[in-house]
């Protein structure tokens, strides 16, 4: 199936057996091929698309399950979570780590998640058993019921990866997945509390008889730049039940607890075993808050004096990143986002590669920035934007010194209008009805305002 630049692809309401969700069949493929300018959309029959869906909408449609030929730790294929067991093209696994299942670049998935059944709600992004011949970069999961990505083994990597106001764990691997991927950046929904952890990190999470009985191969991911933004009581990332993987260059922030890795005695090979084998690596990663950076959970006598020498040599550390704002909030509708993150520090994924076609950049979450060294974070810029909404002439004053860069993007997330301006009063462009967003930006930093056109 090939999917075209700009397209919106809409999933029916319904839940249980009538749960709408798209599924690319192990031996299918998806070629969906966005582009900065013009993103492919996936979200929900009744979403206007128009600015006006809440920011923390979940479980309106299924969402999207691709299911591949690499290897698991089920030592053959197996049946996708989420999916009704008589489903016969929902399995997914087998030999071929190099499978290919297509391409996913700048592709946005919204307000999915809908429920099967008690706990039973279908990933925004389930990436089962997906090879690494597959491309996937620029994808963003927001607000989805249950997890944001879920990988179930397979070898696949994921470049710039965006997950936000998931209702469960905004990333979550298990069944010996062994890919990996670079920025990974989740932001869970603060103004209301919903997310569980920011990586959910097992080797595998199921009880079904034909898991390899030494549970191998044992998840080892590679991620690099890794930004967890939490909701202030959940951990960021937890290790457990044979989970490996090597993480570096994270950022976590707003969370109760920064690392734990487990060391359960009732499980075959813990996320403890695997970091003595040397399969569990962690470098250059801060967490600030105050909270512990790396924490142990068994019963060996020196298994916290362990992590806590081998936190102090890599650089896992509690501390603090110089311009971070990890606090967020949205205006009563739910729409915009009137106190803007940032994480473009140096430290971590960033954001700057969210701007122009995410889902989060038009609603205003992130502030606007070129690098890290260009912002003044003492200050933002002040904007007047009136009359707002308008049906004609509409102009916008700046502050009194300085030249600034004006965006207009559309509500989709496309860049319809750029200009560079010198303070005082700027004339707006006529533009078709619609709603935009205004991005002004200049080295004393950036200001974002919405703006309706009637």
């Amino acid at each position: 199936m090939t999917i075209e630049a700009g397209t919106i692809v809409k999933g029916a309401a319904g839940s249980g057996v009538d749960a709408a969700a798209m599924i690319v069949a192990s031996g299918g493929q998806i070629f969906a091929e966005g582009t900065e300018g013009c993103p492919i959309i996936f979200t929900f029959e009744g979403d206007a698309l128009d600015g006006s869906t809440s920011y923390n909408t979940r479980g309106q449609w299924g969402g999207l399950i691709v299911l591949g030929d690499a290897t698991t730790n089920f030592g053959g294929p197996a049946q996708v979570e989420g999916i009704p067991t008589d489903n016969n093209q929902a399995t997914y696994g087998g030999s071929n780590d190099e499978d290919n299942s297509g391409v996913l670049t700048y592709v946005s998935i919204r307000h999915g998640g809908t429920q099967l059944g008690a706990a039973n709600e279908i990933n925004g992004l389930t990436l089962a058993g997906v090879g690494s011949g597959t491309t996937i970069h620029h994808v963003e999961v927001v607000s989805n019921l249950d997890d944001g990505i879920e990988f179930f083994g397979g070898s696949v990597t994921v470049d710039q990866a965006l997950v936000a106001f998931c209702g469960d764990d905004s990333f979550d691997w298990d069944q010996g997945f062994h890919g990996g991927g670079s920025q990974w950046l989740a932001v869970q929904d603060q103004p209301t509390g919903e997310g569980d952890r920011g990586g959910e990190l097992d080797g595998d999470d199921s009880d079904d008889s034909n898991v390899s009985a030494d549970e191998m191969p044992f998840a080892t991911p590679t991620i690099e730049g890794w930004t967890i933004v939490g909701v202030g009581g959940q951990q960021g990332l937890l290790f457990r039940n044979g989970s490996g993987g090597h993480v570096s260059n994270g950022l976590l922030c707003n969370t109760s607890e920064g690392i734990e890795i487990e060391d359960k005695t009732d499980e075959v090979e813990d996320a403890y075993q695997r970091f003595l084998a040397g399969d569990l690596t962690l470098t250059n990663i801060v967490v600030t808050g105050g909270v512990a950076a790396l924490d142990y959970d068994g019963d060996a006598a020196d298994g916290a004096d362990v992590l806590n020498a081998y936190a102090e040599t890599n650089g896992v550390v509690s501390g603090s990143v110089d311009g971070l704002d990890d606090l967020f909030s949205f205006d009563p509708s739910g729409t915009f986002a009137i106190d803007p993150l940032n994480v473009e520090v140096g430290q971590g994924s960033g954001h700057a590669w969210t701007a122009g076609w995410t889902f989060c950049a038009q609603r205003g979450l992130f502030t606007t920035v070129t690098s890290v060294e260009d912002v003044d974070r003492s200050s933002a810029v002040d904007v007047s934007l009136y009359p707002n909404p308008s049906s004609g002439a509409c102009v916008m004053d700046l502050p009194t010194q300085g030249v600034y860069t004006v965006q207009i993007f559309s509500n989709m997330g496309a860049l319809v209008a750029e200009r560079t301006a010198q303070a005082g009063r700027v004339h707006m462009p006529n533009m078709m009805a619609g709603t935009y967003i205004v991005v002004v930006s200049s080295k004393e930093g950036s200001a974002t305002r919405k703006w309706v056109v009637q």
